[in-house]
């Protein structure tokens, strides 16, 4: 069959997950074992289940300190940027946790969490506050298992979310960012 006059270009095995990544992104917000707050922008993150509570599941690189927070605390936020909050998720993301105090060195201004003794960047569409409840390594990617405890959202929240497909490219609900 010729696919391409159908409108289908390969796409490389290295990228098809591409295809299912919807891209909303999320803060990982964390309290290391040391008392410091961090975050890092992940955008492997998906709910897991949702009735008698809410369940979701994020892939994280073991080798970052938002892994060894959670292990160390058994508790994480997922704050969901809003699309103004491109620039901050891309600073976020350029540097260690292990190395650099991203809420200071960023200056982000932040509140407590409602549940849980964690730090959420002001101006982000919602959160929501979990606790850990297993985790599954593969290789160097480690999957974390969250249970809500408390979670807070703006009323139009999908509007404003912040997506990430690759490549430099954002997007959100309608618009490209």
């Amino acid at each position: 069959m010729d696919y391409e006059s159908q409108g289908y270009n390969e796409v490389p095995i290295g990228r098809a997950y591409s295809l299912q990544n919807a891209g909303g992104l999320v803060f990982v917000c964390t309290k290391g074992a040391d008392g410091r707050y961090d975050l890092a922008p992940v955008a492997w993150c998906c709910p897991l289940d949702y009735d008698p509570v809410s369940m979701f599941i994020a892939v994280l690189d073991t080798s970052h300190k938002t892994w060894a927070d959670i292990l160390a605390g058994g508790v994480f936020a997922l704050a969901f940027p809003g699309s103004d909050q491109k620039e901050l998720v891309e600073r976020c993301g350029s540097v260690s946790g292990f190395s650099v105090d991203k809420y200071e060195s960023f200056s982000i201004p932040s509140m407590p969490g409602e549940a849980l003794d964690l730090r959420i960047p002001e101006g982000v569409a919602g959160w929501v506050e979990c606790s850990l409840v297993k985790t599954i390594v593969q290789g160097t990617s480690g999957v974390v298992f969250g249970k809500a405890l408390a979670a807070r959202a703006r009323e139009e929240w999908w509007k404003e979310r912040l997506h990430y497909v690759g490549d430099s490219v954002y997007f959100k609900p309608g618009d490209r960012v």
